[in-house]
């Protein structure tokens, strides 16, 4: 209010486009948040930033209030390659979109905790993601169950077309991420157990033609 008033003040009558547009180029050009040019401007004598003698620090900035933090779940149910997605509801946060199914999460409160369904898999862990107003921290949980409500099955392998907003897609990616990391230490186990194996087979035969071995 009180800059408000302060404008009024210095604003001519006629032009006052101009004059608009002379202020920004000011703030862009020399009166800049840091490093202001005051040798140099044309209202240096009329400033009272540089007259209480430390124009720096100006303007005073509010500090940020932190985002509430908003803790939710939700479940990736698959079977045979392919991924249980559903249609998010017109109101709301990601209104429409594809998604995964949740708990009922909004950006008011935290979700139930609760599937839609039981759930026989494991929590992955979670996945951060900040919203204008809020930060979401979105448990992934993967399950085999039979998923309730509408939707429908979406191939795994095309899931990043699928349509999904950013969210979910880290969701996703968790979800990729821990597979990969299964399937490859499956392949160094069995590799190991192949190792192992060959490897008493040929001390068996060594033995067996009296070869002494180290």
């Amino acid at each position: 209010k009180i800059l408000r008033l302060r404008t009024d003040e210095i604003t001519p009558q006629k032009n006052t486009g101009d004059f608009a547009q002379a202020m920004m180029d000011l703030g862009a050009a020399i009166c800049t948040s840091s490093n202001p040019k005051c040798t140099i401007c044309p209202l240096k004598n009329e400033c009272q930033g540089r007259a209480d003698g430390n124009p720096s620090a100006l303007p005073i900035r509010q500090k940020k209030a932190d985002k509430k933090v908003i803790k939710g779940h939700s479940f990736w149910h698959e079977r045979k390659g392919k991924v249980w997605l559903v249609t998010r509801p017109k109101q709301g946060i990601l209104g429409g979109m594809r998604a995964l199914p949740d708990d009922g999460w909004t950006s008011k409160r935290n979700g139930t905790g609760i599937p839609p369904s039981f759930v026989d898999g494991q929590n992955l862990g979670f996945v951060r993601h900040t919203f204008s107003h809020f930060s979401l921290e979105l448990n992934v949980v993967t399950t085999s169950a039979n998923p309730d409500g509408q939707g429908g099955w979406w191939p795994v392998k095309e899931i990043y077309g699928a349509g999904m907003p950013t969210l979910f897609l880290k969701a996703a990616r968790l979800v990729l991420a821990h597979d990969l990391s299964e399937t490859f230490s499956e392949s160094r186990l069995t590799q190991g157990n192949t190792s192992l194996k060959n490897r008493q087979e040929r001390e068996r035969e060594e033995l067996n033609s009296g070869i002494q071995t180290d």
